[in-house]
């Protein structure tokens, strides 16, 4: 699996964490199907309260009504634009998931009807502007899986009617 993280996202991104300092913040991560195996992340959650310096859990009613906003944007067209999976910060640690980040992932994997596959995105930035992350693949009945990121200068979506 590849994913295409654009300019402005990661921009956008990089605000928020600078903003968030040392505290963890995250949320949900929404992208366009562009080929099999193949997602350009088209916008994301933020939510700037919840997290501390070691942990972030999202506060579901924010995130729901960012994601019903995405959906009505792109005119509700699951098949090209849909849910990608969860993000989050590790401004203290490294961009690997920790245990407890493998275990949530894989309960939203497991254990809800109808998402056979997530993604996690960690995050964080490094001197001078820059910007690491890392992504993973969770698919329900296997181990998660180190994914492709590919950064993109610019992006040019076409949003539906």
């Amino acid at each position: 699996m590849k994913l295409l993280l654009p300019n402005n996202i990661r921009t956008s991104m990089r605000n928020h964490l600078r903003t968030a300092r040392k505290r963890e913040i995250g949320g949900m991560l929404m992208g366009e199907e562009i080929d099999r195996g193949e997602f350009r992340l088209v916008d994301f959650s933020v939510d700037t309260e919840s997290g501390s310096v070691g942990n972030f859990t999202r506060d579901s009613e924010i995130h729901d009504r960012h994601l019903s906003e995405f959906f009505a944007r792109t005119g509700s067209n699951y098949s090209r634009y849909n849910y990608l999976g969860e993000w989050h910060s590790h401004p203290s640690f490294s961009v690997q998931p920790s245990l407890a980040d493998i275990h949530s992932m894989q309960d939203l994997v497991e254990g809800r009807e109808g998402v056979g596959f997530a993604v996690l995105m960690i995050s964080k930035l490094r001197r001078l502007r820059g910007f690491d992350c890392g992504a993973w693949l969770f698919i329900r009945g296997q181990k998660p899986t180190s994914i492709e990121i590919i950064r993109e200068r610019s992006m040019d979506i076409k949003r539906e009617a």
